[in-house]
């Protein structure tokens, strides 16, 4: 189950902190936990797979950004996170595009947090 993946991850995580393993386990955690609608660890999730491995293979920043434009409402974080990602994450070109509109968006209409 989901759970049981999701406990392995972690254990993954915990028991190999140097592993470069952490990054994909991180990645797959975060999945699970937007699955179940865990917003706010799904997208700490999401940070610590580029944290810990800046060249994820993941496009881990925006799902992050994702996550809290749309779901924590932390539009000024995510506005950061997506130009990060477009920057560095330009190899998903369907990401990078909502992540541009959502740039234009977010600066036009002042949609940010103060």
């Amino acid at each position: 189950t989901l759970r049981l993946a999701l406990e392995r991850y972690n254990r993954l995580i915990r028991r190999h902190p140097s592993s470069d393993k952490i990054d994909d386990a991180a990645y797959r955690a975060a999945g699970i936990c937007e699955y179940f609608r865990d917003y706010s660890i799904a997208a700490l999730y999401y940070q610590r797979t580029y944290q810990w491995d800046p060249l994820t293979p993941y496009p881990a920043r925006f799902k992050a950004a994702y996550i809290l434009d749309r779901y924590l409402l932390r539009r000024s974080e995510a506005l950061e996170l997506y130009k990060e990602a477009v920057e560095k994450e330009s190899e998903f070109s369907n990401y990078k595009e909502y992540a541009e509109r959502r740039i234009a968006e977010l600066t036009a209409n002042d949609e940010l947090e103060e």
